[in-house]
């Protein structure tokens, strides 16, 4: 079954061309319709800044940001009808000046969110954990694409991190809808010595099993390392397979609202050099 509703986060304006670009080639490969959003943040108000009044403020941080909403409701629009492809848009106002939790209200009844890498030292347009709330709030699964680059498929030679846990078994149930019907899965179980109990004789050959039964080639394999970091070992995989699409789960756990994620799942979000499809 293909995905047939996308929906895009537009906040990052420096990297609004290579996420359009590959939203809609992924989304005229699916039939999907996609919904564009672009919040607007809010700002904390105080009484005087510098003898200036800050609604004066407030009203001009307001006015650039439906100038920029604006400007990039056109050219997702420009886009989509050069693409002939469905789509919707949405202009929301955020409650704060993070703006992950309006975004994700829009994401639960996607079929995929699509969002591009935060990068520390690059304006993103988006709060630094944007990233890391969206895979742990929305509840569906979320495409992460490399800052500044465009992709024209997504999904015809997949790697997949399989380790027997909830987290994995989502994710790579989540990716079936992107594969192709010609790809190429392989199921990798970085270092298995660690869970000998749980991944058994041959890592991964039950879940290889399953999926060979949607048609799709496929192998497992263990992938021993040498103490490595399990993100920087499926990177490092992803492309010396050539491949175009890494699924893995997220891991974390909530600490006062905040997340703390697991090195894995932070080091390719810090280190992506392939698309990445991530579940809770």
């Amino acid at each position: 079954m293909n995905p047939k509703t996308f929906v895009v986060s537009l906040n990052d304006i420096g990297n609004q061309e290579h996420l359009l670009a590959t939203c809609s080639s992924l989304a005229a490969h699916h039939g999907a319709h996609v919904t564009g959003v672009f919040i607007i943040p809010s700002v904390e108000v105080y009484a005087v800044y510098g003898g200036i009044a800050m609604a004066d403020v407030v009203d001009d941080q307001r006015k650039r940001y439906q100038s920029m909403a604006t400007e990039v409701r056109e050219k997702f629009e420009r886009t989509m009808k050069l693409n002939s492809l469905s789509y919707d848009w949405r202009e929301l106002d955020a409650l704060s000046s993070s703006i992950g939790r309006e975004f994700v209200q829009q994401c639960r009844l996607a079929d995929i969110v699509m969002i591009g890498q935060v990068v520390a030292d690059k304006t993103c347009g988006v709060e630094p954990g944007f990233a890391e709330y969206v895979v742990m709030e929305a509840g569906r699964p979320v495409l992460l694409l490399p800052r500044g680059k465009s992709f024209e498929t997504i999904g015809n030679k997949v790697l997949m991190g399989w380790n027997g846990s909830r987290e994995a078994a989502r994710a790579c149930f989540d990716a079936l809808p992107l594969l192709s019907t010609d790809c190429e899965v392989d199921i990798v179980w970085v270092d298995p010595q660690k869970q000998r109990g749980l991944a058994g004789s041959l890592p991964g050959a039950e879940l290889a099993t399953t999926f060979a039964r949607h048609e799709v080639r496929v192998t497992a394999e263990p992938m021993p390392t040498a103490d490595s970091d399990v993100g920087r070992a499926l990177l490092t995989r992803a492309g010396d397979t050539g491949a175009d699409l890494l699924v893995m789960g997220a891991y974390g756990h909530s600490r006062v609202r905040e997340f703390v994620f697991g090195g894995a799942t932070q080091h390719v979000l810090n280190n992506m050099t392939v698309p990445v499809l991530m579940s809770h």
